[in-house]
This record gives C-alpha cells, sequence and structure tokens, in this order.
C-alpha cells in the first residue's frame, strides 16, 4: 500500500474512567466518534450499557467487569456480543478471519478498524477457559492509519502511536478477530 492513510480518531484512556478492562468497548467508542455515531454517549455511559455475560463467557457478552478482576472471569468481550451491542449505534462488519490486507482496505475507504491484540502487542499468553483457548494478555485497539511499513493505532492503554507493521501483523494473526466501524 503506498502512501499515508491517517484517519485521526479520538483516544479514550480506559484506566483514566477506571475500566481496567475496558478496552474493547473503548476502541468500539473512539470508531464510533470518529464515524459521527454515539457521539452524545461518553465511555462510562457505553460502559453501562455494554451486555455481560453472566456466566463470564466473553463469546455470550462481557465476561466479568470492565472495573475489577473476578477470580474464574476472562474480563472480555468477543466480535459476535460486540457487533450486536455496537450495531445499535452504527454499521458495523466482522472482519474476523481477514487478512491483513482486508483491514488496510477498511483503513483505505475511511473505516477504522477495532482490532484484537495482546497488551503491549506482546506474544499471546495462552491459557484454557471453559469457552476455549485465549490469551490472557487480550487486548483491542483502534486500527486509524497506516504507510508503507507502519500502522496507526489509538491504544485505550498507551495512546496513539506508529508501530511496526509486521509487528502488528504477528500479534493480529495470532487470532484474526477485528471489526470495521463504517460510516
Amino acid at each position: 500500500m503506498k502512501g499515508l492513510i491517517l484517519l485521526g480518531a479520538e483516544n479514550i484512556n480506559q484506566n483514566a474512567w477506571g475500566a481496567i478492562n475496558g478496552c474493547e468497548a473503548a476502541s468500539l467508542l473512539e470508531g464510533l466518534h470518529f464515524q459521527k455515531r454515539a457521539e452524545m454517549i461518553n465511555y462510562g455511559q457505553f460502559l453501562l450499557d455494554m451486555p455481560i455475560s453472566a456466566d463470564g463467557n466473553p463469546y455470550r457478552g462481557f465476561g466479568g467487569s470492565p472495573f475489577k478482576n473476578q477470580i474464574g472471569k476472562f474480563e472480555a468481550i468477543f466480535v459476535t456480543p460486540l457487533m450486536q451491542w455496537g450495531s445499535r449505534y452504527g454499521s458495523l462488519i466482522n472482519l474476523s478471519g481477514a487478512a491483513p490486507w482486508w483491514l488496510y482496505q477498511s483503513l483505505k475507504e475511511g473505516s477504522p478498524v477495532l482490532v484484537y491484540v495482546t497488551v503491549h502487542f506482546e506474544d499471546p499468553k495462552w491459557e484454557q477457559y471453559p469457552f476455549g483457548k485465549v490469551p490472557t494478555n487480550n487486548h483491542a485497539v483502534l486500527l486509524d492509519g497506516i504507510d508503507s511499513d507502519r500502522v496507526h493505532v489509538s491504544d485505550p492503554i498507551d495512546g496513539k502511536y506508529w508501530l511496526d507493521r509486521n509487528k502488528f501483523e504477528t500479534i493480529y494473526n495470532s487470532r484474526r478477530m477485528a471489526v470495521t466501524i463504517q460510516k
């Protein structure tokens, strides 16, 4: 891909709101706000609307609390319930399973992408849970830019920054979970 694309999405600091596990909601709201959706809703209100899974399964809703760690819970919300929730506010497309090229195409079309990665883009630390094997260092960021050898993310923990494209792709490809937030 030639040229620079930088959409300039906002950054929501999940820790400033006390939501130590609120990365998916922050990344989703960043993308919705970028697309001029849910503009009257702040992050705190958005978190209160997030569906919670009674059995702690992130494939059914948020598995625990975005505000604290709970023993036996996996504090995250995965693509299907995130899309059901987020679709009330804007147009989302599930890009899970897609090669990185599809994410970059979405950026080229003006749509940021929520991607499931790991905290600080470290190697995944896999553990088995009743619902499946997942990385305990699960994280979500909003992909909002790319150039020839880097991607730009709005990270709810670490802020906005450029990252080596190969590093991003290695971590993204460990799960290939992504959601485009459209206009």
